[in-house]
């Protein structure tokens, strides 16, 4: 069936190493390690989902939710990790075609704690993982997306190959309102032709 991915069950979740970085599933410690980087509001301005303020008990209950899941849709969300400590997560998850993606496919989602932005590691992340991606599924696009606002994000999704693909608005729970969206999307011709020149991540 065309763009569909075919997700790791989660005893077999592929860590995935980049040249500093690495992309390994949760561990049973990481609800505490990573919620005092992400529960800064310079973090949770830029995402649609959690709610403001954010708590401990979110980022457990979450962690949680993903281990528990059990679909050929879930959520897989990967740490990333730096010398043996996280400094941010991505995730992956099938969508349907929607107002936020022009076709179904995966859709990838991302943040980085605030003292390790501007240094490349987002990047390499989200390349790594749109690697995997295309070599072990027959998915065509990956899809993503940012506010309208988040210049830093849009950037990293250029310098992978994403372009936009359309726009919408979106609400935000952290601002309790409704926000520009900018929709993204990475072609596998794309990716290809763009990584064919330059050594992986």
């Amino acid at each position: 069936m065309n763009g569909v991915v075919v997700f790791e069950d989660r005893s077999t979740v592929i860590t995935i190493r980049t040249k500093r970085s690495v992309l390994r599933p949760f561990a049973a410690d990481d609800a505490n390690r990573l919620f005092p980087l992400f529960a800064e509001w310079p973090v949770i301005q830029w995402l649609s989902a959690p709610p403001w303020p954010y708590r401990l008990a979110h980022m457990q209950n979450f962690v949680d939710r993903l281990l528990a899941e059990d679909s050929p849709d879930r959520e897989v969300f990967r740490v990333i990790e730096i010398g043996g400590m996280p400094i941010g997560g991505i995730s992956l998850r099938q969508r349907e075609r929607s107002h936020l993606q022009s076709g179904s496919g995966p859709n990838v989602g991302y943040w980085l704690g605030t003292q390790y932005w501007g240094q490349g590691y987002m990047t390499e992340a989200v390349t790594a993982l749109a690697q995997h991606t295309f070599a072990t599924s027959n998915a065509e696009a990956i899809y993503s997306g940012v506010l309208a606002e988040n210049a830093r994000s849009l950037r990293v999704q250029t310098k992978v190959g994403f372009e936009r693909d359309g726009a919408t608005m979106l609400h935000s729970n952290p601002r309790n309102t409704e926000l520009p969206h900018v929709n993204t999307k990475l072609t596998r011709r794309t990716f290809e032709a763009s990584n064919t020149r330059k050594p992986a991540p």
